[in-house]
């Protein structure tokens, strides 16, 4: 679990099994650390839609844009293949408009787009039985994309939690794998504790530059009991007010 305007890495598990309860059990360790977002962006794994609403019912669930754009472009390219998703004409006016419904600025024109895409559900499903799958992934997923559209309060995708996969790759990638769920669990933990208290380089963006994601969210690590955050982190914490008027 990322903070989306920090980057400071809330939570990470991993489980033997990738389940609805393993999804129930990620959000209860997050609510035990004493955290109540308001928003949780995910991707389209629909576990997530009954966990969050039994463990944070107030926090608004959006499901990631760009994860909703790359899997209709799947289903499309396993329906009619790869010549045909890039040449057929008919095909790639279906993947523009796709395209169109996700990428609008406004909730309106997002609306407005959805349901011209939808109304040519029967016609196209017709024609080619399995697009009816590409249509019930769009309208499934709709209220819980396009909440993110024109909105200040919540992140269209969930891009910062792939920057921090990208640092775990590039850690993992010394590793000759794990011999156990517990092993690996170990791995990880040290990988959150030195990825909050590392600074991001000077490639990066401009408020990001020579601060960790703990400095990032206003806290004063020089002034953190260093033994009582490996132990776990200590939630009795002072943060101190953040200068670049970062939210909390």
């Amino acid at each position: 679990m990322i903070q989306s305007h920090t980057y400071d890495l809330l939570h990470i598990a991993i489980y033997e099994r990738n389940t609805r309860e393993s999804a129930q059990a990620f959000l209860l360790a997050l609510r035990a650390k004493g955290y109540r977002p308001r928003v949780v962006v995910t991707d389209l794994r629909q576990d997530y839609g009954p966990a969050l609403a039994a463990v944070f019912p107030a926090a608004q669930h959006h499901e990631c844009l760009f994860h909703a754009s790359k899997a209709l472009h799947r289903q499309v390219w396993d329906i009619y293949g790869r010549e045909r998703y890039r040449h057929d004409q008919q095909v790639v006016s279906l993947r523009e408009e796709l395209d169109g419904v996700l990428a609008a600025e406004t909730k309106r024109t997002a609306q407005r787009r959805y349901e011209a895409v939808m109304a040519q559900r029967e016609a196209l499903a017709a024609t080619e039985p399995g697009l009816a799958s590409v249509f019930a992934t769009l309208e499934t997923h709709w209220p819980t994309l396009l909440n993110g559209i024109e909105s200040d309060l919540i992140p269209r995708t969930n891009n910062t939690v792939e920057l921090v996969i990208r640092r775990f790759d590039q850690q993992y990638q010394n590793m000759c794998g794990f011999e156990s769920v517990e092993t690996a669990s170990l791995f990880l933990a040290v990988f959150e504790k030195v990825y909050r208290f590392t600074p991001f380089s000077q490639d990066a963006q401009p408020r990001l530059r020579g601060k960790s994601p703990l400095e990032l969210a206003g806290y004063d690590v020089a002034q953190m009991p260093m033994a009582s955050v490996c132990r776990g982190w200590a939630l009795s914490l002072p943060a101190q007010p953040s200068t670049g008027g970062c939210p909390k």
